[in-house]
């Protein structure tokens, strides 16, 4: 799959406040990558008794990161950090990371199942 619709920023969420503190949460960038848009499907085929339903609103692949994880926060744009302001686009949060090989060649990439968390 070819990496050509934009640049993403990965940001992960930590606590930033010293020890007895109210917790303060921050987002620290975790990667930038570009990305490629991929095919899926909301619904399984076959949903099984006893199987957490995720809910999908976009899939994505990315240049391998290994450190993404789920509940990562993704914007499809590149940003120097979460202070440029996410006004009116989706912010994404990461459902479920693979990182494999890319059946095209042998580079090392990461499939991203993203869940709209902000409109």
């Amino acid at each position: 799959m070819i990496l050509d619709s934009g640049i993403c920023t990965i940001f992960r969420k930590v606590d930033a406040a010293m020890s007895g503190e109210k917790p303060k949460a921050v987002y620290i960038v975790i990667g930038r990558s570009w990305y490629g848009e991929a095919n899926f499907e909301t619904s399984p085929a076959r949903p099984t008794e006893g199987r957490r339903e995720l809910r999908t609103d976009a899939r994505i692949r990315v240049l391998q990161n290994r450190s993404i994880r789920q509940n990562d926060v993704v914007v499809l744009r590149e940003m120097a950090d979460w202070n440029d302001g996410t006004a009116g686009e989706p912010v994404y949060r990461v459902q479920r990371a693979w990182h494999g090989i890319d059946d095209d060649g042998p580079t090392p990439i990461t499939d991203l199942s993203l869940e709209v968390t902000r409109p």
